[in-house]
């Protein structure tokens, strides 16, 4: 075992359980450390494990949270084929399947591992526990009985650590795991606890002088494939190294258990400063103030000299800790929290010892909305303020110059309360048969892909049913599918980005699209043709799948286009008459260069100013009353031909581009929502079905005609805009 000069004991705060904590300063967690010195140590031990032949087989390295989390994920690059996931203390999604296990001597103790790749897990031939250091290795043996029967029976497991005591290593040879560790932690002394500690840092918050975003889709937490994960840690890191102006000492701080990103920034960056790295920790240790927080302690002086106390950017509630920052020239912080607390986010830059800050957000950033984060995951990026959202008088000219519509945004329609009657009147009036629409594609789903499926709706129509769909599912049978909504646009494609989001989390052949209804089929053939383009056969879908895969399932079906829906009648869907206030509040999704980045989901504005309109979730409500939860068939194929009914409407009224007919109850809505109509097409102008279109068109001054449709209720025409 190795020299043991890099290794402290500071004094554990209000833990009966354990006396002191080990401070490794190379390790660049809780002391502010060298970068290039921690990773060679980390990469010492990778070597060591892959010695031997155990580098070319089929491996699962798992690392404990907080502090081993950058030891794995470098340890994992040792190996040709590896699945690498971190323990947590964070909340994972309600679709992650998961274990828990307790962490002994810990003032936080309960952890969990998420186990949702199980054939990851039972095809290893090894297993890696990978920890900062083990003083009884009793955790390690936690979680290995907790595993029991996730793994193969000849499976070998292995315990690694930068430092361990002789008693963890003869309880892991008496248990038949194989320690490997760099050095002992036995008889190491340290300086004694101050009696009177010295004072925390007085904190004055203070916003980033710049904010990042970079939209990583590898989450180490739900398990990755580890040479994927650290490709595109390394991709960014590379990038966000050029693009940081830094000279003297600059300070990389990560957040709680995200380490490993801070440490190969440091290392990046230390080229050109002096770099050093550290995190957020939840570990309470106690300061005695004194020498240069970022010097490197003398042997048997005590390591932690200055701390600040902190709110969590992943839970305000709960309090983290900052030790050893002192004044530098610049300091980054990086955290993969999904939505940094703002006012936490503050806190730890005030903590911070940079003259200035740049903060790095790992997840790019989200759109807010009025949905529930448990009913559906929006993979868009928020672009609001960043898009002028324009009237369609300005819009319709542009798109007919030939501007593409996902470059625009529209002007959010606020509904007068004539609109807003109707709207109210018929969802009470179809309520009924929507719900009986979504039992019949969620049984269908369920039937088909059962606890496998994935739901992936199509934003912004397919959303509220996606909602729908997962609600009726989880109340039936108990289970919460995860559900994403993404954008699709016709002449753009799938959002690829957004693709490899979900396929980084789940298998292809779960993955189940949903839209709200069809008009003339443009996004069913949009979504086949990006699927054909997209590698999928990456992900084990061969072309006998693709047909399945390309199957989009919507309530209403008046295209006849779909063996997946409802219905094959151009019934009533609520929340196509609503646009935003009632589906969560955003916009149609943009695609717009300089606008969304090249590793950014496609984007989408909130509307905030129409919070107080929003009615969301009373129309989620309204249909869920309705619901019942029987058997459920779906409707025999349809007999009509949704694109040649609109082919001949278009030559009846002399349109030169089919895409100026929009046939179809929602279509239609939209016509007047969004573009600049001539003329509306009702089957039955005295119809419950198409009142609001009357009323929209009525004004609007927009001519209602009787019409003899056959697939559809209503067909909007646009007008050929004179000025183009």
């Amino acid at each position: 075992m190795n020299e043991t000069s890099h290794l402290f004991l500071a004094k554990r705060e209000n833990n009966p359980l354990r006396d002191n904590i080990l401070v490794n300063t190379r390790q660049c967690k809780h002391f502010p450390g060298d970068p290039e010195r921690s990773i060679a140590l980390m990469e010492e031990l990778g070597r060591k494990l892959a010695q031997d032949g155990r580098a070319d087989k089929t491996t699962v390295v798992i690392a404990f949270a907080e502090t081993a989390t950058a030891i794995g994920a470098v340890v994992s690059g040792f190996f040709h084929d590896c699945f690498f996931v971190t323990t947590t203390r964070e909340k994972l999604p309600d679709w992650a399947t998961a274990i828990g296990f307790e962490e002994q001597h810990s003032h936080a103790p309960q952890h969990y591992l998420c186990v949702r790749d199980e054939d990851a897990f039972r095809r290893a031939a090894q297993v890696i526990l990978v920890d900062d250091e083990f003083t009884t290795g009793r955790t390690a043996m936690n979680l290995i009985r907790a595993l029991d029967g996730c793994l193969a029976p000849r499976c070998s497991i292995y315990a690694a650590a930068l430092a361990a005591s002789a008693e963890s290593f003869e309880n892991f040879r008496s248990a038949g795991i194989t320690p490997v560790f760099l050095a002992s932690s036995d008889g190491i002394v340290g300086c004694s606890a101050p009696e009177l500690p010295a004072p925390d840092r007085a904190v004055i918050p203070r916003k980033p002088d710049r904010i990042t975003h970079v939209n990583s889709i590898y989450d180490p937490r739900l398990g990755v494939h580890a040479d994927s994960f650290l490709a595109e840690c390394s991709s960014f890191c590379t990038r966000l190294a050029g693009e940081i102006s830094a000279s003297g000492t600059v300070e990389i701080i990560g957040t709680e258990e995200f380490c490993y990103p801070a440490l190969l920034l440091g290392k990046m960056l230390a080229g050109k400063c002096r770099a050093v790295v550290h995190c957020s920790t939840r570990s309470p240790m106690l300061p005695c103030g004194g020498r240069d927080g970022f010097a490197e302690p003398s042997p048997g002086e005590y390591p932690i000299v200055s701390r600040a106390v902190l709110r969590s950017v992943y839970d305000p509630e709960r309090r983290v800790y900052l030790y050893n920052s002192r004044p530098c020239d610049l300091t980054v912080i990086l955290t993969d929290a999904y939505s940094p607390d703002p006012a936490a986010l503050n806190e730890l830059c005030g903590a911070a010892g940079g003259a200035e800050v740049q903060v790095i957000c790992w997840h790019g950033k989200k759109l807010p909305t009025s949905y529930l984060p448990e009913d559906a995951e929006l993979l868009l990026t928020d672009i609001t303020g960043k898009l002028e959202p324009l009237p369609a008088k300005e819009r319709e000219p542009l798109i007919q110059s030939g501007v593409h519509y996902s470059e625009l945004l529209p002007a959010e329609y606020r509904p007068s309360d004539a609109y807003f009657r109707e709207y109210e009147n018929g969802l009470k009036l179809w309520a009924k048969p929507n719900a009986d629409a979504v039992r019949t594609v969620a049984e269908t789903i369920w039937a088909e892909k059962g606890r496998h499926a994935v739901l992936v709706s199509l934003a912004r129509a397919g959303t509220p049913a996606g909602v729908l769909i997962k609600r009726y599912i989880r109340r039936k049978y108990g289970v919460s599918l995860p559900h994403y909504s993404i954008s699709i646009i016709v002449g753009r494609g799938i959002d690829r980005r957004a693709m490899e989001y979900i396929l980084a989390r789940h298998p292809a052949d779960g993955i189940q699209f949903i839209d709200g209804w069809t008009g003339k089929g443009m996004i069913t053939r949009t979504l086949r043709s990006a699927l054909e383009q997209f590698p999928l056969y990456e992900y084990g879908i061969g072309r006998d799948k693709l047909d399945r895969l390309c199957e989009i399932a919507v309530l209403a079906d008046p295209a006849g286009l779909c063996r997946l829906c409802g219905t094959h009648g151009d019934m009533f869907i609520p929340c196509a008459c609503l646009n935003s206030v009632v589906s969560g509040l955003f916009s149609r999704t943009v695609l717009k260069t300089g606008v969304i980045q090249p590793d950014e989901f496609h984007g989408a504005a909130y509307f905030g100013e129409l919070a107080p309109l929003d009615r969301t979730y009373e129309f989620i409500t309204a249909i869920e009353a309705a619901m019942t939860y029987g058997e459920a068939q779906l409707p025999p194929p349809a007999s009509g031909n949704g694109l040649a009914e609109t082919r001949e409407i278009a030559e009846k009224f002399g349109v030169p581009d089919i895409k100026l007919v929009k046939p179809g109850i929602g279509e239609t809505t939209r016509v007047l929502l969004r573009r600049i109509p001539e003329l509306i097409l009702l089957r039955d102008p005295d119809s419950p079905l198409t009142r609001h279109i009357s009323e929209l068109a009525r004004e609007k001054g927009v001519e209602v005609r009787r019409y003899p449709l056959k697939c559809y209720e209503a067909c909007g025409i646009i007008r050929v805009m004179d000025n183009v």
